[in-house]
């Protein structure tokens, strides 16, 4: 994480953010935070989340009520489990007027993954045609859980949910498939895998991305964690 932190405070100083990133992975929490801070980072030097604060340049969006109150966060508006197209519309409004103190004007979108297709394809518009100012996080567990015109233009950066010490990494790395299904080990592999290919993810891009995509197979689908196991060995 002070990696990641340190490269994205190198990119706002140099003016090189991208206007729309993906930040997925199972650390929602982590990657609402980091979003909040960078937020705060472009608006006040900081890189925190403020607690009670209301920063000025940022528009925030969930379905839960965990969000800092503000009067311009955007409520759900495609149903129960949803966000439909109003919440769209009002991100548009939101981006096209000008920074005052930030150098962003910037959306966090918690639950990205809730946003109706109507609501994607509104986005992918503003996406695609975003002010020079404007920034827009989507907030989701997996990757492909926008719709792919959407996803293809978001810079995707991957939180993992937790990082294991290389003792322990080294130790279930090493275990035999029985052993880790035995010991019920399977999340405690995955995540170690991950964090040990992500070391050199270029070199491990492919093995990295076969990694992520069982977990959030066996995480968000509930599917069968020893099969997954056994395809991924």
């Amino acid at each position: 994480m002070k990696k990641l932190t340190s490269d994205f405070k190198k990119l706002v100083d140099s003016d090189k953010l991208s206007h729309a990133y993906l930040f997925f992975g199972e650390a929602n929490e982590e990657k609402f935070i980091f979003s909040l801070s960078l937020a705060n980072y472009l608006e006040n030097k900081k890189f925190e989340p403020l607690e009670k604060n209301i920063l000025e340049e940022c528009l925030i969006g969930a379905l839960d009520k965990e969000c800092p109150p503000d009067e311009r966060a955007c409520p759900p508006t495609g149903g129960k489990e949803s966000i439909g197209i109003d919440f769209a519309k009002k991100i548009n409004n939101f981006l096209y007027q000008k920074p005052v103190l930030s150098k962003k004007r910037m959306v966090v979108i918690k639950d990205a993954d809730s946003l109706t297709p109507e609501a994607q394809n509104a986005l992918l518009k503003t996406v695609e045609d975003s002010p020079p100012d404007a920034l827009l996080i989507f907030i989701a567990k997996d990757e492909n859980s926008l719709l792919s015109p959407l996803m293809s233009r978001l810079q995707r950066i991957y939180f993992p949910r937790i990082v294991l010490s290389k003792k322990i990494d080294s130790q279930i790395l090493k275990a035999g498939l029985e052993e880790i299904i035995e010991n019920d080990k399977i999340d405690e592999y995955f995540e170690a895998l991950i964090a040990n290919l992500r070391k050199d993810p270029v070199k491990n891009i492919d093995k990295l991305r076969e990694a992520i995509k069982r977990l959030v197979a066996i995480k968000r689908f509930n599917t069968n964690r020893k099969l997954q196991l056994k395809c991924l060995s």
